[in-house]
């Protein structure tokens, strides 16, 4: 395995020629193994209108979805302690719930709503409410004019935001603290994810890589505008940079322990996640407890994907060669989520 950063140069050259050719703004890059960052860079810059500045490495992104993978961590935290069950109802912690199919209340469990097969519609609001608050309010508005695709018991996976934010709002009312809160209690403070936030005030005051969207003409200009959502936190509010989502890889390839060595999660808790409860694309793309499981070669990857455009992210682990990528984009090249850590996985393979 490798242990340093010296015989990674060859990604520079290679994730360089990425970036030109995809003409993308800029990105930082980081690979992980069991123990620490191995390789750490940022390409391009983090906003086009200050060129003579490189980007950082270091520099905070929205991370979309990635922010998925806390939530679930989150909330399995608080089903291990015995706050949360996943297999209740959620009509039993959320009794004025209505829906578009009155039998889906008798079917609806949070394990529908971290994998997915809620039969929830799919759902992506990026500009709302700035208070935390809202989310209570926004769920009432919408649940019950929510068409539903199909009923829990079909199992039938669709994306759902909507199902992503309901869960959140469970474990916010069993435990009366703020999704916000109870995320910083449960991961980031125990991970040492101190530059994390959910709050673009505070991301603010950091380094913070601006998204850039293609104008008409094929050139690249500043997006002056980072919408936000107070109402759907959980399912994909959060900022961080490399450095810190490095940390949330290490605690998956080690089975849900802390770098410092506290277990943050059981070994059968993350097994539990990491198991595919819906499939996506039949065996290339599957989704376990708010975390996407991808197939590489003769094995899988697990993490999620980020998409909050413009920017474009991914967190995915490979548990089997003990290796993070973490991919944070400030423009929207999509397809690059996995193309990138294909790369470097790629050549790790062959050192």
């Amino acid at each position: 395995m490798l242990k340093g950063i010296c015989d990674m140069k060859f990604l520079d050259e290679k994730l360089s020629d990425v970036l030109n050719t995809h003409k993308i703004a800029g990105m930082a890059i980081a690979v992980t193994d069991k123990q620490r960052v191995i390789y750490q860079k940022g390409f391009g810059v983090d906003s086009i209108e200050r060129p003579h500045i490189p980007a950082e490495a270091d520099s905070l992104y929205r991370i979309a979805s990635i922010t998925k993978v806390v939530t679930g961590i989150t909330i399995m935290k608080l089903v291990e302690n015995g706050v949360l069950n996943l297999d209740a109802l959620v009509k039993d912690y959320v009794p004025w719930l209505k829906l578009t199919r009155c039998e889906a209340l008798e079917q609806m469990t949070l394990r529908h709503l971290l994998s997915h097969t809620s039969g929830l519609p799919a759902e992506y609001t990026p500009d709302g409410p700035r208070e935390e608050g809202a989310l209570e309010q926004s769920l009432k508005e919408e649940l019950p004019v929510a068409q539903m695709h199909s009923l829990p018991c079909e199992g039938v996976y669709l994306y759902s935001n909507l199902g992503i934010r309901l869960a959140s709002y469970v474990a916010e009312q069993k435990t009366g603290k703020m999704f916000s809160a109870l995320a910083r209690e449960c991961v980031l403070n125990p991970l040492g994810m101190s530059q994390t936030t959910f709050d673009l005030r505070v991301a603010s005051t950091y380094p913070l890589s601006l998204p850039h969207e293609d104008a008409p003409d094929g050139s690249l200009k500043v997006l002056h505008c980072i919408k936000e959502n107070a109402a759907r936190l959980g399912a994909g509010g959060l900022y961080s940079n490399t450095t810190d989502l490095c940390k949330l890889a290490r605690l998956l390839l080690n089975k849900g322990v802390a770098d410092n060595g506290e277990r943050i999660l059981a070994v059968k808790t993350m097994e539990e996640m990491f198991k595919a409860h819906s499939c996506r694309e039949g065996e290339n793309e599957q989704y376990g407890l708010t975390m996407l499981i991808k197939k590489y070669k003769n094995s899988y990857l697990y993490g999620h994907y980020g998409s909050a455009p413009p920017y474009a992210l991914s967190l995915l682990v490979d548990p089997d060669r003990e290796y993070g990528v973490v991919t944070l984009m400030n423009t929207q090249r999509d397809a690059l989520r996995f193309n990138i850590p294909e790369i470097i996985l790629g050549y790790l393979e062959e050192k």
